[in-house]
């Protein structure tokens, strides 16, 4: 486990110190690697050896799929039941083994991002023409990570090109969808950068159709598009052989129309999100040493005034902004060729700025953690445990231990136990006339078995977990008759999943499945829009210049528990499928058609899945 420095800063998710790997004279490691894995544990690590369940998406991944979302990837991950509210701009949530949506922590190169206000980050907002890499970690990584990381981790990794590589495309599609995307990379021996962008418009679809069963839904009857456009820079400085410093930062903007009841908010929501990162990192004869600074802001708005023709006082745009300053400091101390252990320390300060008046508008959050790897010939150990301090809550502790038996090098199984928990969102604690300060962080348990296998054609993995999570955050009556968030509810969650992939004769073959029973102890009802049983297949087929691919996803029945009576929502199978045609080298022409059949399905009650659809890309890279 003796790691160089960029080995080490990979490990502390540095990409694009890879380019410069001659200057500390390591062999390069190929950035679109599948086996590798770093969200995990923090430290590079090979994905078959990784004691937890991990999927990756690499830009040849997204090049296959051509997906509008990062949704599009996530939705054919076993154990990630996905739930749109509209265009692939609109909400979007990911329920990971049955966790609540805002039980998955999303870090962007790194970066915790997200609203403070809401505790949960949308995905919709993240432009996936930006994204060269998306590693998903599922189970608890709270030992690791901090508040959020329940049902797992997702991490987001920007464009990374080498110096003179570039690429850029356009897309259009039904629903008047237009987009243009640009990356290139840019630099020297010691500097390497990547510049990229991305714009994108689409007239969109009717998101609501109202079928009686919530008193509250409008029927605007209109189209409801979007706009949104977003860059990013990237890259790393090697000054020395000892040492790198690391810069990401990202902005993005754009409109998403709605359908809204003129009593409570507009019919457009516009928000505008950035972050900043810059990352040292120092190799000494023994240690490793990092220390990252990061800003970031997550701000939306609705046009409530405009909307309904005041400007008054008690007619007010909502405005609800996040900003977080963050510290984040990591050693790395290789023990011996199976050992190592890291240790770290972050802080950040999370502030509010809004029109609505909260009672509080900023806290801080500190946290302290020590991991550890050991390997014994074919055994494999690893530990974490983290404290953690987010501002007047009771501090949480939380562990993770694990031990796997390597049988050879194609077989491996493993069983684990981890504690995470979730910090009560500004919403929950202070928002005005309805906040609880009341409120501890949602505590849960899991235990998994994992086996996994590969060879040159086959890999197969499969996880049986289980989940407790007490002190959920529902509303419910206080004392004086009021409903507010309490913690008032418990989750068991039972689940099993296997993917499977196989490469033959020009083929790739993957093949997922789930099954989740997902119960609130409280009411022995199932979870919300989980659905207990779900299946993807995707095969792609190379021909010379030519990649068809073609995907079937099964998304079995599932409960809608925002409408009283309860309502059931089918279960359906959507069909896409695409080709790729190399034109030469450099260009090449994509289409896809989602949903061919043109099957009606919903995934919240009232908001119609999108009907049969198309696009088109012309990509050139140089």
């Amino acid at each position: 486990m003796k790691k160089t420095i960029i080995a080490l800063s990979i490990s502390s998710l540095l990409y694009s110190s890879l380019s410069v790997a001659e200057e500390t004279n390591t062999a390069k490691i190929n950035k679109a690697d599948e086996t590798i894995v770093i969200t995990a544990n923090r430290t590079i690590q090979d994905k078959f050896d990784t004691l937890a369940s991990v999927n990756i998406f690499t830009r040849e991944n997204i090049e296959q799929i051509q997906p509008l979302s990062v949704s599009d990837l996530l939705g054919r991950v076993a154990g990630i039941s996905i739930n749109t509210q509209g265009t692939s701009a609109h909400k979007t949530s990911a329920f990971v083994r049955g966790t609540n949506s805002d039980h998955v922590l999303i870090l962007v190169d790194g970066v915790r991002v997200g609203s403070a206000t809401l505790g949960s980050k949308s995905i919709a907002n993240i432009p996936v023409q930006l994204v060269e890499r998306v590693e998903v970690i599922k189970g608890p990584r709270a030992a690791l990570w901090g508040s959020d990381a329940i049902g797992g981790v997702i991490q987001i990794f920007t464009r990374d090109l080498s110096a003179g590589e570039g690429q850029a495309g356009i897309k259009v599609g039904s629903n008047s969808l237009y987009q243009g995307y640009g990356a290139i990379g840019f630099g020297n021996a010691k500097n390497s950068y990547t510049l990229s962008a991305t714009a994108e418009k689409s007239d969109g679809f009717d998101v609501i159709v109202p079928d009686g069963s919530s008193k509250y839904t409008v029927d605007q009857n209109d189209e409801d598009g979007y706009d949104r456009q977003s860059i990013a820079l990237s890259g790393t400085s090697q000054f020395t052989q000892a040492y790198a410093l690391e810069l990401n930062t990202q902005y993005d903007q754009g409109t998403t129309e709605i359908d809204s009841n003129t009593k409570y908010s507009g019919d457009e929501t516009t928000y505008e999100n950035y972050h900043f990162l810059l990352r040292n990192h120092l190799q000494l004869e023994q240690v490793y040493l990092q220390l990252g600074l990061s800003t970031s802001e997550d701000s939306t708005e609705d046009n409530y005034s405009k909307y309904n023709g005041q400007n008054d006082a008690s007619n007010k745009n909502s405005l609800f902004t996040t900003n977080r300053e963050q510290v984040t400091a990591l050693a790395q101390l290789p023990l011996a060729d199976s050992s190592e252990v890291t240790a770290g320390f972050e802080w950040y300060t999370e502030s509010i700025d809004s029109n609505k008046e909260y009672d509080e508008t900023d806290r801080d959050a500190r946290a302290f953690f020590v991991t550890g790897r050991h390997d014994i010939e074919q055994v494999k150990l690893e530990a974490s445990v983290r404290y953690d301090k987010v501002g007047d809550i009771d501090s949480e502790t939380t562990y993770q231990v694990a031990a796997g038996y390597q049988v050879n090098d194609q077989l491996l199984f493993s069983l684990s136990h981890g504690t995470a928990f979730k910090a009560p969102s500004f919403n929950d604690l202070y928002y005005p006339w309805q906040g609880n300060p009341d409120l501890i962080s949602e505590t849960a348990d899991t235990s998994e078995f994992l086996a996994r296998f590969q060879n040159e054609i086959l890999s197969a993995e499969i996880s049986i977990y289980q989940s407790d999570i007490d002190n959920l955050i529902e509303w419910a009556p206080t004392p004086s008759g009021a409903y507010k968030p309490s913690n008032v509810a418990k989750a068991k969650i039972l689940g099993a999943e296997a993917t499977f992939t196989a490469d033959f004769y020009n083929t790739n073959n993957t093949l997922t499945l789930s099954h989740v029973d997902a119960e609130d102890k409280s009411t022995d009802h199932q979870l919300a829009r989980r659905p207990n049983f779900s299946a993807n297949y995707n095969f792609v087929y190379s021909l010379k210049q030519f990649d068809f691919t073609f995907d079937v996803n099964y998304q079995g029945s599932s409960y809608d528990g925002s409408n009283d009576p309860v309502k059931t929502l089918k279960a359906y199978t959507l069909l896409d499928v695409g080709v790729n045609y190399r034109l030469n080298s450099q260009v090449s022409l994509l289409a896809k058609v989602s949903n061919l059949t043109d099957k009606d399905y919903q995934t919240s009650s009232e908001y119609p899945g999108s009907e049969r659809g198309y696009t088109l890309t012309l990509d050139y890279k140089f």
